[in-house]
């Protein structure tokens, strides 16, 4: 709107000139001078916000004329800026003298002075404009409508978070911030995301902020989703013919609005409907979907602020309807939140004996419990536990207990609620019916993934959902305060916890007619993934298992359970036929059964579980597994890691301190890892423990260490992969010292001069039966590796070793060679991949295979060993004396010449089986030359990997010329070779004419063809032993193949 006529000058073109640092000294010159009323209410925030043409909206909206204009003169002479000053002043002077003067017929009066040219009189508080009345009115109404809306218990409060900081600035952009035009605000259930949306409006209505919009509308999804056909302007006035004209003329003058649609997700039109018929013109009567899907698609008043709130889930869907929306997610209280929340909740009013408030004795209880403490960010949970503590406290109950669980937490609050000192007296049979009724809509809402209960759900169950008793409206059932017809649980946990009632009886009654609240209907994993809030009923079902919970249920509700429920509960599976738990995410698994607290059902849910893969993200990770292990025996592969999160990552400032000086938290969280650690004493069976990208501080590394060595458990193999810190790998090789079990042994990613003395100890303890060896990855000096070869010497046990990715170089090689001829080392397979080898190091690793009377398989992939090296290894491999099987020369810069030496020592070799000759560069000549000593009957080759060698299409006559008299060769692989289209069709048609031991062939072809398809199929019928197949291989990565040698 253009005030410009009645101020004299136009305020936004002033204000627009100025800077941003004269505008901030404009503001707070401005928050200095005597204020009208109505400029009071404004929220400084919002003005501070502002840029300058929205502060001159919010000026001359709120304020009188006479006023800014003598205001914003005398500010602009304040910050020195007399060229605006003097520019208002003509034109306010210009304006006044083209103001007519009013003749009589009787005599000529002077023209009383406007107002404009009372700019250098005193200020005189003007009178209130119409439109400012007419707002006001609106807004009353809006201020009565949303004071009920807050989520509640018994209180009525609210905190602001910083999500809602966030929403509110990007309401109110400033000058240097993107005006958004569309905001998804998005979260979990039970997030605020209704409490931020309606806390938005109400401030708006309280003059709070969000000044720059005049008007300002909200749409409640689950209100307007039975709503007939109507006009826009009605959809936002909701019927209320006062506001209508308002609403009219603010869509016809086309100003900044603010409309909010809150609970996209609760939409449950069909797909398709929001994008169908769309319309902009806002008198027009259509179908609630047109109209909301044209005010999406941003058809309908494509000059408001549209902010939608939606759970995250339905995110995918909203996206596809709207362009490009600033998405703002908001998880709920932060921890400081949470606090102040509670400080609200209690008022803390007295103190116990230890001088703690209610408040932080309620609180502090919460956060031992990292489950119910995450889920404490949710507002609409947070009351709940407030209440539950509150009357727990009143009791002078363990509150410990009460939080011991999301289960004994939920089921606490319900048994409270339904008290007889709420209820007058025990349950009668009639409220126990009401509450099983209350069950079914739960648990039938979830099933049909339909939030809000409406009249007929509850007509369904013979149910009047206006004459319910009193306990179910104030703690059970929310009816919105903007909706006439919709009710919804105040909290999901309460939510799912009367579903999971429903189930675990349904359980109970099983027969074999499956009904539609059996537990199978939860347990599979599809379901899972496309019903996540019915997913979140499982964690309950195990709670319920609790016998202390069962034994409730009976008393205060009349179900009836029997201890047998826990033994069909673990007999439930899958199609598959196998139990359900085994297919269940392990932490999900570990976190349900933690949740029972039924030590012994823990102990017979965990006896199916052989293999436990742990990935320790935090602290609530720790507490399940912690309990679940525990009470495992039956574990033979455990496989672990830590993150960051889960112990306290100054490990050096803990070190210092005693035990008895650490905070309770470290300490408990130390004492639930020693009772993980327990597991490798509780588990005979143990034989494989894997810990890989782990960070442990030095308390929980002294525990590891304890716990290892004392272990009755037989471990076979262990793998230490990137632990963290350095001294790890050192302190745990110790523990394994002479344990003659161990056989297996890998460390990679560690710091080998850290950890040398104790691998040393380890290999030259006479004890010592390991096998296997591994250090990949293990950065060290050059004269370390001559500390490590000596140990060799002495060890008689170790065949194989892994040496792949380290900087041996041609020294390290050099010294391992050494250490190799010794009479005591009887290594058999030995991987010296990627060790920055050239062609200098061959001729000891060729005497290598000459003497070596054990040594079957040898790998030199990735090292740049050239021709005269692959010649030097020849000729050790042409000698009778070589055993050598296997040898892997993978991308080490071989040429057609290295070809050469190659088949003349295939046709005298007596040991050779497999050669990998991948990425190296042989072309036609080279794959020619191997041709012809595969056609060699001296040639013993079973398995030849060519993959990426440059072969080309004039190479297939010679292979398949080569299958035809070949009698030993049952592996050939010519992936990744442009070998033409016809590749297959001729390898085909030389099969066909023998048998010959060929079992796999690996080319490049189309697969789609139904030629090719066709080819494939035949020889499938007339070779069954033969697989053709495209193995697609990266080429930046070693192919997985099987001659891996370990």
């Amino acid at each position: 709107m253009d005030y410009s006529d009645q101020l004299g000058f136009n305020l936004k073109d002033v204000l627009k000139k100025l800077s941003k640092m004269e505008l901030n000294d404009f503001k707070s010159t401005l928050w200095s001078c005597p204020l009208p009323d109505t400029m009071k209410q404004t929220n400084k925030q919002m003005v501070d916000l502002a840029n300058g043409a929205q502060l001159a909206e919010i000026l001359l909206h709120y304020c009188p004329s006479d006023w800014v204009m003598r205001i914003t003169f005398q500010i602009l002479e304040a910050i020195n800026r007399v060229d605006l000053s003097e520019l208002v002043r003509k034109q306010v002077e210009d304006a006044a003298s083209k103001i007519p003067t009013v003749k009589s017929k009787a005599t000529t009066k002077r023209r009383r002075p406007s107002s404009m040219t009372l700019i250098f009189h005193d200020f005189v508080q003007g009178a209130e404009r119409p439109e400012h009345k007419q707002k006001r009115e609106w807004k009353k109404i809006y201020t009565e409508k949303w004071k009920t809306f807050w989520p509640k218990c018994n209180k009525e409060m609210y905190v602001t978070t910083e999500s809602y900081r966030i929403l509110l600035s990007l309401c109110n952009p400033d000058e240097t911030a993107p005006f958004a035009h569309t905001i998804v605000l998005h979260g979990p259930p039970g997030s605020g995301k209704t409490a931020m949306a309606k806390r938005l409006m109400l401030d708006w209505s309280e003059c709070k902020q969000a000044q720059i919009f005049p008007c300002a509308f909200y749409i409640s999804c689950r209100e307007v989703m039975n709503r007939k056909p109507c006009a826009f302007s009605q959809l936002l006035s909701m019927d209320n013919p006062s506001w209508r004209n308002c609403v009219m003329r603010a869509l016809a003058l086309g100003q900044n609005l603010l409309i909010v649609m809150d609970g996209f997700d609760e939409l449950t039109f069909p797909a398709g409907a929001l994008i169908r018929d769309l319309c902009d013109d806002w008198n027009t009567v259509k179908p609630v979907e047109v109209l909301l899907g044209s005010l999406l698609n941003r058809k309908m008043a494509p000059h408001a602020l549209l902010l939608v709130t939606t759970r995250t889930r339905a995110l995918c869907r909203i996206i596809t309807i709207m362009n490009r929306p600033l998405l703002v997610e908001t998880q709920g209280f932060l921890d400081q939140e949470k606090l102040e929340y509670f400080q609200k909740y209690f008022e803390d009013e007295e103190e116990d004996d230890e001088g703690e408030g209610k408040a932080l004795r309620a609180f502090k209880e919460v956060r031992c419990n990292a489950d119910l403490f995450q889920m404490a960010s949710l507002p609409a949970a947070c009351g709940v536990f407030c209440l539950c503590l509150e009357l727990g406290i009143k009791k002078g109950e363990d509150l410990a207990l009460t939080c011991q669980t999301h289960t004994s937490m939920f089921l606490n609050f319900l048994c409270k609620v339904f008290s007889p000192e709420t209820c007058e007296g025990r349950l009668d049979k009639e409220l126990q019916m009401l509450f099983k009724k209350i069950c079914i809509l739960a648990a039938d809402s979830l099933l049909e993934q339909v939030p809000i209960l409406r009249e007929e759900d509850f007509l369904k169950l013979q149910l009047n959902p206006n004459q319910l008793h009193p306990v179910v409206y104030r703690h059970i059932l929310f009816k919105d305060g903007s909706s006439t017809n919709c009710l919804s649980f105040t909290s999901l946990g309460i939510h799912q916890l009367l579903a999971a009632i429903l189930f675990v009886q349904e359980l109970e009654w099983e027969s074999k007619d499956v009904s539609k609240y059996s537990i199978q209907n939860i347990l599979s994993k599809e379901t899972r993934l496309k019903n996540p809030d019915l997913s979140g009923v499982l964690p309950f079902i195990f709670g319920l298992l609790n016998e202390t919970h069962i034994q409730e249920l009976e008393t205060i509700f009349g179900c009836q359970i029997s201890a047998e429920v826990k033994r069909k509960f673990l007999e439930c599976k899958s199609k598959g036929n196998k139990p359900f738990l085994l297919l269940m995410n392990m932490q999900d698994a570990l976190s349900c059964l933690y949740e029972s607290q039924e030590e012994e059902f823990v102990k017979e849910a965990m006896a199916a579980f052989e293999e436990i893969s742990l990935h320790l993200k935090t602290d609530r990770d720790l507490i399940h597994a912690s309990f679940c292990l525990k009470n495992s025996q039956n574990v033979q592969t455990l496989s672990l890691q830590v993150e960051k999160a889960v112990f306290a990552e100054n490990g050096a400032a803990l070190e210092s301190l005693a035990r008895c000086q650490r905070s309770p938290d470290v300490q408990r969280m130390l004492t639930l890892w020693s009772d993980l650690c327990d597991t490798f004493n509780l588990n005979e069976k143990l034989a494989f423990l894997d810990i890989h990208e782990s960070f442990l501080d030095s308390a929980a590394l002294e525990i590891l260490c304890e716990k290892l060595p004392s272990a009755s458990c037989c471990l076979q193999k262990v793998v230490l992969k990137n632990i963290f810190p350095d001294d790890a790998y050192g302190k745990l090789c110790l523990c394994f010292n002479g344990y003659e079990a161990i056989t297996h042994l890998t460390l990679q990613g560690g710091n080998l001069n850290s950890f040398l003395p104790s691998l040393r100890e380890v290999l030259e303890n006479p004890a010592c039966n390991l096998k296997f060896l591994s250090l990949r990855l293990c950065s060290t000096a050059d004269q370390k590796w001559d500390d490590f070869f000596l140990a060799l010497k002495v060890n008689q046990s170790l065949i194989y070793l892994d040496l792949t990715d380290n900087s041996l170089l041609n020294k390290g090689a050099k010294l391992l060679c050494k250490a190799w001829k010794q009479p005591k080392c009887k290594l058999q397979r030995v991987s010296l991949e990627n060790c920055l080898l050239t062609e200098a190091c061959c001729k000891d690793l060729s005497l290598i295979l000459m003497l070596s009377q054990t040594l079957t398989h040898l790998n030199l992939a990735k090292n740049e060993l050239g021709d005269n090296g692959v010649k030097n290894l020849c000729e050790s491999l042409s000698c009778p004396e070589s055993k050598l099987q296997t040898l892997v020369l993978w991308s080490c810069n071989i040429t057609s010449n290295g070809c050469l030496y190659l088949s003349k020592m295939l046709q005298q070799t007596l040991s050779l089986e497999h050669l990998d000759l991948g990425l190296n560069r042989i072309g036609s000549a080279g794959a020619k030359s191997l041709c012809e000593a595969l056609k060699n009957p001296k040639c013993k080759l079973k398995s030849l990997w060519l993959c990426g060698c440059s072969i080309s299409p004039s190479n297939c006559n010679d292979f398949s010329e080569t299958l035809a008299s070949n009698s030993t060769l049952n592996t050939l692989d010519l992936s990744q070779n442009s070998m033409g289209t016809d590749a297959v069709k001729t390898f085909c048609e030389a099969l066909k004419l023998q048998v010959c031991p060929l079992q796999t062939l690996r080319l490049n072809y189309d697969g789609a063809k139904p030629s090719i398809r066709k080819l494939i199929e035949e020889m499938k019928e007339s070779h069954p032993h033969l697989t053709i197949s495209c193995h697609q291989v990266t080429l930046k990565k070693s192919p997985l193949f099987p001659h891996c040698i370990f």
